[in-house]
This record gives C-alpha cells, structure tokens and sequence, in this order.
C-alpha cells in the first residue's frame, strides 16, 4: 500500500505530527473489506478499511481497541504505525496518543556497528570492531524481535515493552506521536498475531551507551499471496539491566 506523499491536502502542517483532522461529511467510520482487492482499500489516496486474511474476522478481535478504519470518519486521527499493512487498521483515535515536540535520541550516523552474534542468521557481518565485547542484552533482544513475529511469541514481545512511560512512533524516519507502553503492547501484539510473516531479518545494529539501533525488515505475504516487505526501525534502551524499546518506527523502505 502506497504511502501518502506529502501534498496531501487534507493533512494539517507537519509541525502537528502527523495528525489528521477530518473535513468529510461521513458520519463514522466504517470497514470497507467487501472486495478482498487492494483497490477496494483506498478512497482519494488514503487507506481506507482493512482487508483481513479471515473472512470471519470481527473488529473487536484486535487486540488495540482504539483503531480508526476510515480518514473520513468525523474524529481527529494519527496514522497507525501498521499503515502499510492492509490486513490492519490504517488509523488510531488522536485521543489515545501524546503530540509532543519529541527530539528524539543519537541517530543513525553515531554509534559501532554491532554484529548480532547468532550463526542461523547472521546478515550483517561488515564493519564490526572486535575491540567490542558481545553485548548479550542486545542479542537477546535481537531473538525476543525474531522469536515474536516469526514464532508469535507474545511473552518475546513483551519483554521489550517498558513498564512505565511511552513509546515515541516514528514513520518514513519523522517522528509522529508517542503511545502508552501497554498499548504499544497491544499494537505489537496485533501485528504478530495476523500477520502471516515469512522471516524478520536484522539488517543493521549501532550501540550507544547503554543503547541500541536496530534496522529491520518484517517480510510477509498477504491475503493475495503476494510477497511484502515493511522496514522497522527501533531504538533500544537498556532500563534495569533489560533493552526495551523505547522508539519504534514503520516505512516501505529503508530509512537508515
């Protein structure tokens, strides 16, 4: 599913962080999945609806109980960070997330290129110093990613869920809104569970102090069969002896 360009007429200034306010006449908003075809999916350039791989699927099934289906829906709406998953809802209520004017921490272009330290799936062995120990938190937070969207492993996912605070959500590499951790727990739980993943590949690691950046892709196939890829980028944060994430970012391509 295509991201919206930033000509987008019906967006508010991006100073806003990625709010959108509703102009359309619609009363609420509504599923659109009759047509089981992506074209069904889009009205004007946005996401409408979802189209689930369960024909039987019911709305109040997710796990996140705050999705928005259509832009048009007469509420204030962020984009969801599973935007480009057409199996999931496009949009969350603006009510249930926090508009800050977050900086965010160290970026891309800062920190030691790691090298996840596991034979089965070691893609990114360039560039790593050996002067550098392992660094066994973040492999093992490397493995609860994998094991929670390969194998649906939802304890593997929450362990790199916080206890307190929010999660900052990042699209095509801006920052957007931040989210309280437990429905950030909900809204990863939602992805592993209905998405019909075929791998999730590390693609680079860069340690900080007490901190990480991981850059991945999530491949899956769709409910057409097709072959789709979604780049995840997350940062890490070692709180209490564990790494959770503390920003989680989504793009149809590779951001860093």
């Amino acid at each position: 599913m295509a991201v919206r360009q930033d000509s987008r007429t019906n967006v508010v200034a991006p100073k806003t962080f990625g709010i959108i306010k509703s102009t359309s006449l619609e009363s609420r908003a509504r599923r659109e999945d009759a047509s089981r075809h992506p074209i069904g999916l889009e009205n004007n350039g946005w996401r409408t609806g979802y189209c689930h791989y369960n024909n039987n699927w019911n709305d109040s099934l997710f796990w996140y109980p705050n999705y928005c289906f259509s832009p048009f829906g007469g509420s204030n709406i962020v984009i969801s960070p599973w935007y480009s998953y057409t199996f999931l809802p496009g949009y969350l209520n603006c009510e249930h997330v926090y508009v800050t004017h977050y900086r965010g921490f160290w970026g891309w272009n800062t920190g030691v290129i790691y090298v996840y330290d596991n034979n089965s799936n070691n893609n990114y062995n360039y560039g790593y110093d050996s002067r550098y120990d392992r660094n066994r938190e973040v492999d093992y937070s490397i493995e609860d990613l994998r094991d929670g969207f390969e194998r649906r492993d939802f304890r593997a996912l929450d362990r790199l869920v916080p206890n307190y605070g929010q999660i900052a959500i990042y699209r095509d590499g801006q920052y957007d809104y931040s989210i309280d951790t437990r429905d950030f727990s909900d809204l990863l739980n939602d992805l592993s569970s209905n998405a019909n993943t075929n791998r999730y590949r590390v693609l680079e690691t860069r340690l900080g102090r007490n901190s990480a950046r991981v850059s991945a892709v999530h491949e899956y196939t769709d409910q057409w069969g097709n072959r789709q890829k979604v780049y995840h980028s997350i940062y890490l944060e070692n709180e209490d002896g564990n790494m959770v994430i503390r920003e989680f970012g989504t793009s149809n391509y590779r951001v860093w």
